[in-house]
């Protein structure tokens, strides 16, 4: 209970100085205003800054290096299937084969 009390009056003498010396505060307190405003402005600014820098980082280095990198992968899976044709091709050749026999009727036999 006491350091309740003790709590309540220095926030009570905290208003009174802050009440009589109110006026005599303003100018520090218009210097502290200003320097927050100052850093405030040059940190929007330097965001601002790097926002850009890195906008053109991305359009100079970033796009061009993953159209590189498509164009290669691309290269790469064109290669492999060029390689892979003649199997391809016998692969479909042996599934055709097997859908026709398949679906052929069965043939009569011949009198001979």
């Amino acid at each position: 209970m006491i350091t309740g009390f003790f709590s309540v009056f220095a926030a009570l003498t905290a208003l009174l100085v802050l009440a009589t010396c109110g006026l005599a505060l303003l100018p520090a307190l218009l210097v502290v205003g200003a320097i927050v405003l100052a850093f405030s402005l040059a940190a929007g600014v330097i965001g601002l800054i790097l926002r850009v820098f890195g906008a053109l980082l991305l359009a100079v280095l970033a796009l061009p290096l993953a159209l590189g990198a498509f164009g290669l992968a691309l290269a790469i899976v064109v290669a492999m299937l060029h390689a892979m044709l003649p199997l391809i091709v016998i692969g479909v050749v042996v599934w055709l084969v097997v859908r026709h026999r398949r679906s052929a009727p069965a043939s009569l036999p011949h009198a001979s």
